[in-house]
């Protein structure tokens, strides 16, 4: 059974977290949220996972894993998802259904961003931050390998991983690109009917005591440097999609400067026509809120309502999702 460690106190929580995050987090998230938030950073990570399509169906994948003694509860706002609620990541690797590729691990809050993309067959699409794959493999799925997707990631380590991935998952559509993709709105301009920017991030919501080197790392410093980065990114996926095509901006941090006030930077450059879409809402999770209008004494200028911060509980990580639609 997946269950929550209880040999770290509430406190000790507390205590290993940077001093300036754990102040942050209080004045980002309400006193409920704070709760939530620190008991999945000691909880054992939610394990989802979905069929892939290209491999696999639902029922195959699901009919051999409750056939292993495991146990499964479909995640209700995202499509095609299922928490492993008895079982362990290793039970479900040891599945035909893992080794061929009919099954794969993936975050429900990762998923519900391709959702969130609302890809359709022979469409032509790009995932600006690919690597090491979860999302692209999803997109391909959803696309049945039709239309053109584009992978793009700066590291080429990780795009290694990348091609196995995609090799494995039986995707075929997918044209594989190395390097910065702040520089696609230059190369790739009025190319696309979808963009994904996953972009890279302090990554607060998917912080584990368990694993100390990622809130080791944290800084503010990080923060604003990253918030850079993204400004870019989100730009220049205006820039690559169609006029009317949707760019999907996402994050795995709770940081309001990588978050809202990177989506109201963009909205305000005069040479940025675009708005923010509502989600549909079958794809909003019971635990997602309205984005901050106000921090740190500064305060949006647009209306960002339409993109939502997702809490993390025993079904996924902390997440950010939103929709944008260029307009000219």
């Amino acid at each position: 059974m997946c269950k929550t460690s209880s040999h770290i106190s509430f406190e000790k929580s507390e205590a290993l977290l940077p001093k300036q995050c754990i102040k942050r987090l209080k004045a980002i998230l309400t006193e409920k949220d704070y709760v939530m938030a620190l008991r999945s950073f000691e909880a054992q990570k939610p394990i989802t996972f979905r069929a892939n399509a290209l491999r696999s169906t639902d029922k195959d994948v699901l009919e051999q894993v409750h056939q292993s003694g495991l146990e499964t509860t479909p995640v209700p706002w995202c499509p095609m998802t299922h928490l492993l609620t008895k079982g362990t990541i290793r039970d479900l690797q040891e599945l035909s259904a893992w080794e061929d590729g009919g099954l794969y691990i993936q975050a429900a809050s990762s998923a519900l961003a391709v959702h969130a993309m609302q890809v359709e067959q022979g469409m032509r699409v790009l995932d600006m931050c690919a690597a090491p794959g979860s999302k692209t493999t999803f997109i391909a799925a959803l696309m049945q390998n039709t239309g053109m997707l584009i992978a793009n990631d700066r590291s080429r380590k990780r795009l290694y991983r990348l091609r196995e991935i995609l090799q494995n998952q039986g995707v075929t559509n997918t044209e594989v690109l190395y390097g910065p993709g702040e520089r696609l709105g230059q190369t790739h301009a009025n190319c696309f009917d979808r963009v994904l920017v996953d972009a890279p991030c302090s990554g607060e919501g998917r912080f584990r005591l368990d694993k100390p080197l990622r809130f080791e790392r944290w800084s503010t410093q990080e923060i604003r440097s990253l918030s850079k980065l993204q400004e870019q990114l989100l730009v220049a996926a205006l820039r690559c999609v169609n006029v009317g095509g949707l760019v999907v901006y996402s994050t795995c941090t709770f940081a309001p400067e990588e978050n809202e006030f990177v989506l109201d930077k963009v909205l305000n450059r005069n040479s940025i026509n675009a708005k923010l879409v509502p989600l549909p809402s079958h794809l909003i999770p019971p635990t997602s809120s309205i984005p901050l209008s106000e921090w740190d004494g500064n305060s949006v200028k647009n209306n960002l309502s339409n993109a939502i911060r997702i809490v993390p509980d025993s079904t996924t990580t902390g997440f950010f999702i939103s929709c944008l639609q260029r307009l000219s």
